[in-house]
């Protein structure tokens, strides 16, 4: 929680700083918003390591869900990428791109849970009676 309100400051700090430079000089302006992403970014990354590492954790107790945990982080990395891309693109005024951007992701998404979509399938069906 207190990650989170750190980002949050820092967010609005380095906004609040670069709005009030933006009119007397937009390269510090521009400079101080990349600097700020740059830090919180290498922070995300910090945290994105720490639950990968818990995810690995929880793998060790359950050897065979190894195809849902794998697969739960690929999905969870294509939402993150293509959402944070999808804004800094909305960001700049390409909001044609950024609409692509998010479709992609989300058919990505669907490519990489097809295989659990049908592991449930066959399984809820040799659940029903009479089945084949």
């Amino acid at each position: 929680m207190e990650d989170l309100l750190q980002t949050i400051g820092i967010c609005f700090l380095a906004g609040f700083m670069s709005l009030m430079l933006k009119e007397k000089s937009p390269t510090i302006s521009l400079l101080l918003t990349v600097c700020a992403a740059a830090v919180l970014i290498t922070q995300l990354f910090f945290s994105i390591q720490l639950v990968i590492g818990m995810v690995q954790r929880f793998s060790d107790y359950l050897p065979s869900m190894d195809l849902y945990i794998g697969t739960l982080v690929k999905v969870l990395g294509i939402a993150f990428i293509s959402e944070t891309s999808s804004h800094l693109l909305k960001g700049v005024d390409q909001h044609l791109l950024s609409t692509i951007v998010e479709w992609t992701g989300k058919i990505f998404i669907l490519i990489i849970a097809l295989p659990i979509f049908y592991e449930l399938l066959q399984r809820m069906l040799t659940l029903l009676p009479g089945t084949l």
